[in-house]
């Protein structure tokens, strides 16, 4: 780069002012090695300007991060009575979806359509990744389908986006799609539809995207292994994924932290500091992500000492200011360790406020201790935050019930329905045969539902057969409308 430097102040001062087409490309080169200081000054001591420079500096600024800068210079290129084209559209776009400034996005759209490259490929496509980073997917479906020759780029936004927007459903539907209109996928596509099935735990789908990796003998592309690796962790086939960690080539911090991650997930606690200390001896530098399943693990192996440690470790070793996720992972592993009062300490510590999600971890610890006082203080945390939150009710109505207060139980059912607040039903999902069903709680549309809760009835009757006596407060946050005196009906029926 120093010798690239070196050549180009030489250029530029023997040309001076006279050749704009050398300086353009040096601007360009400067950009494409992320030297933006220097470009800026290429850029501001050129007295002649043509739209290859503002498309030049324009693109730099998007590419190294500076998104409002990009904005700027955009507005700016139009005053100077400049015409925008597809390639400035692209990079201005660009700049919106990561602001996700839907406002100014919806502005440039506006101009790309009175510039008649509305119907451009890449422009049409670079319009709805914007509007689906701005989480407009409706308008992002109905500008694809309005796109006359669709290209794989904006097959991959939308899909992309879907996922993005936690509509894996929709993302796997239009990947049917593009197959069916003899579209090849790319990288970037599997990888999409990857992170879906994981998302949605549909597994035999996974396993048929990686077929077909391996027969485009894909699995060399470091984005690609460790997006099975994390696809396998998160459909809890940890054996798959680790078989998938040892085949790779090449090994970067998502893999590493896909591992930690998916162990972490499924209570193998143990395992999940094993591969972080593996880690570690192969000099893999860490992320804020990495602690997070770090310390998530020593809470389930309830390793309290551990936990400090790394949490330590992590500003002093690795540089790293805790986030919020940190400090949250921190008051669960004390509160389980400690207790509730020794969390409640924690977070008095902490440099900044507590958020909903902190407090709710406290109040979740609570029942673990049947600390009726410090859960009541957590809960009132929460609603000053977020009045409408529901599930403060159901937390807080749980560990009244582990306390043996059912009063508390009713009187919070009934402040939660006072407030027209409703919990949003419980959710779960299995794939039989390719098929995906999903069922909420007291869920009568499924074609088979009779069978189903016959067949649960029947588990029912086995399990009290075995000495099962289940506790009071599994049911308490089951039945989110029952009195305390309908609870104790409850559980009289299932102890019969």
């Amino acid at each position: 780069m120093q010798s690239v430097y070196r050549a180009s102040s030489v250029l530029v001062q023997r040309l001076r002012e006279t050749d704009i087409c050398v300086r353009n490309a040096i601007l360009d080169l400067y950009g494409k090695c992320k030297a933006l200081v220097e470009a800026y000054f290429i850029f501001q001591d050129m007295e002649e300007r043509d739209s290859i420079s503002w498309n030049a500096i324009i693109a730099a600024l998007e590419q190294n991060g500076r998104y409002e800068d990009t904005v700027v210079h955009f507005n700016e290129m139009l005053r100077f009575g400049m015409e925008p084209d597809d390639f400035t559209y692209g990079s201005v776009l660009k700049a919106c979806a990561a602001l996700q400034s839907l406002e100014f996005g919806l502005m440039v759209h506006d101009k790309v359509i009175k510039s008649g490259l509305g119907s451009d490929a890449f422009v049409a496509s670079t319009v709805v990744d914007m509007y689906c980073k701005c989480g407009m997917m409706t308008d992002a479906q109905k500008l694809h389908d309005r796109i006359g020759k669709q290209e794989l780029v904006s097959w991959n936004a939308i899909m992309s986006g879907f996922s993005l927007n936690k509509q894996s459903e929709d993302a796997q539907t239009m990947f049917s799609q593009m197959l069916d209109i003899g579209l090849k996928p790319d990288h970037f596509t599997y990888a999409t539809v990857l992170d879906t099935c994981a998302n949605l735990a549909t597994i035999e789908i996974g396993k048929q995207i990686h077929g077909q990796i391996i027969k485009q003998e894909m699995l060399v592309d470091e984005y690609i292994s460790s997006t099975l690796i994390d696809m396998y962790a998160k459909c809890g086939y940890m054996q798959d994924s680790l078989l998938m960690f040892e085949k790779a080539q090449k090994r970067d911090f998502v893999s590493w932290n896909a591992m930690i991650c998916g162990y972490a997930l499924h209570g193998q606690g143990a395992e999940a500091l094993k591969m972080f200390d593996r880690m570690q001896r192969e000099d893999v530098v860490p992320n804020h992500a990495t602690f997070v399943a770090v310390l998530r693990a020593c809470s389930h192996v309830g390793q309290l000492d551990d936990g400090c440690c790394y949490f330590h470790q992590m500003t002093t070793h690795y540089k790293l200011e805790p986030q919020l996720e940190h400090f949250a992972c921190m008051v669960d592993i004390l509160g389980r360790s400690k207790g509730p009062q020794e969390a409640l300490n924690f977070i008095g510590t902490m440099p900044f406020e507590a958020d909903a999600v902190i407090w709710k971890t406290l109040l979740s610890v609570c029942k673990i201790h049947r600390d009726v006082e410090v859960a009541e203080l957590a809960a009132g945390n929460v609603l000053l935050l977020d009045p409408e939150d529901s599930s403060v009710y159901i937390l807080l109505s749980n560990v009244y019930a582990e306390s043996g207060k059912w009063a508390d139980v009713s009187r919070t059912r009934r402040l939660m329905k006072q407030g027209r607040l409703k919990k949003e039903p419980g959710c779960s999902w299995i794939e039989v045969q390719n098929e995906m069903h999903g069922f909420l709680v007291g869920d009568n549309v499924h074609p088979r539902s009779r069978e189903l809760y016959d067949m649960l009835h029947d588990l029912l009757d086995e399990m009290k057969l075995s000495g099962y006596d289940p506790d009071s407060a599994s049911f308490a946050e089951v039945d989110e409308e029952g009195s305390a005196s309908e609870q104790d009906d409850l559980l009289g029926m299932l102890r019969q």
